[in-house]
């Protein structure tokens, strides 16, 4: 929903301190000490809601400081209701796919810390190498097999396991 306009850029990270935005829109120029890119800053640290500037400057040091933000987009007054309304729908759909692409990296990080749980707690030996024997990678239990003090020391050592195990 519309929560409104927000005058002072020092009000508006209190307006959204609860995550209720799905969008941000606000002028580059606020009322107040902030202007748009400092309370855009300080908006990035309590909600992850996209954010589109509108503004009617379009200098090129003003558009190099927006983009420390990372905006969703950047317009520039006066901006046509289609430019605006497309705008806000890309940079919502941007939005979810950067929400669902975090969620596959935090499952892809837990499904890697289980692995890495599994393959350095076994009971069993678990090795890899290269097709040439060279050992790149050990858990405890198969350096200990191989009679070696630390997995370091068994990958610096075993460089042909065929010819140096087997």
């Amino acid at each position: 929903g519309v929560l409104g306009p927000v005058p002072p850029g020092e009000e508006a990270p209190n307006l959204l301190r609860e995550p209720v935005a799905d969008l941000v829109q606000m002028d580059i120029e606020l009322a107040g000490d902030l202007n748009g890119i400092e309370t855009a800053e300080q908006i990035g640290l309590l909600t992850d809601a996209p954010i589109v500037f509108l503004t009617g400057f379009s200098h090129d040091l003003l558009l190099e400081q927006a983009k420390t933000t990372a905006p969703y987009g950047y317009l520039i007054k006066p901006v046509p209701e289609r430019e605006l309304a497309a705008t806000i729908a890309m940079s919502l759909h941007r939005h979810r796919l950067d929400q669902q692409l975090r969620e596959s990296q935090h499952a892809l990080e837990a499904s890697e810390a289980r692995y890495r749980h599994l393959f350095e707690h076994s009971p069993l030996g678990i090795f890899r190498s290269t097709l040439d024997g060279k050992l790149l990678l050990a858990n405890e239990e198969m350096a200990r097999i191989l009679g070696f003090d630390t997995v370091q020391e068994a990958i610096g050592a075993i460089t042909n396991i065929g010819r140096q195990v087997y």
